[in-house]
């Protein structure tokens, strides 16, 4: 029996990458969702970067993709969405868990360091 969960989230560096996948249309629903996400976070993260991180996806996670393309367009358009989101979000996270060298400094000198 086939794990789905397993088989559809797999982050496995296994698959060889497949750029035969970013055809017109899915290059167009990356485009849509590269601007969604710029337009969501403008701030951290805009449309080239989001658009190119989009085809790195899509090139890198070729099963995941055409599964979810066979099911429409709009499944592949919120798979990777979800994807981009979910990249963005760890990254986020983990940046702002990191201190600047000015706060750190203040905080050692009012310890006394």
């Amino acid at each position: 029996m086939i794990n789905l969960m397993e088989a559809e989230f797999s982050t496995s560096t296994e698959e060889r990458p497949d750029w035969s996948i970013v055809t017109e249309e899915v290059d167009g629903i990356a485009q849509r969702v590269a601007r969604r996400v710029g337009e969501q976070y403008g701030l951290a993260l805009e449309f080239e970067d989001a658009y190119q991180e989009a085809l790195i996806l899509l090139a890198t996670r070729p099963s995941g993709a055409r599964a979810a393309f066979v099911k429409g367009p709009g499944a592949l358009y919120r798979w990777l969405s979800q994807r981009l989101r979910d990249e963005h979000l760890t990254e986020a996270k983990h940046r702002s868990k990191a201190k600047s060298w000015e706060v750190n400094q203040a905080q050692l000198e009012a310890q006394g360091y």
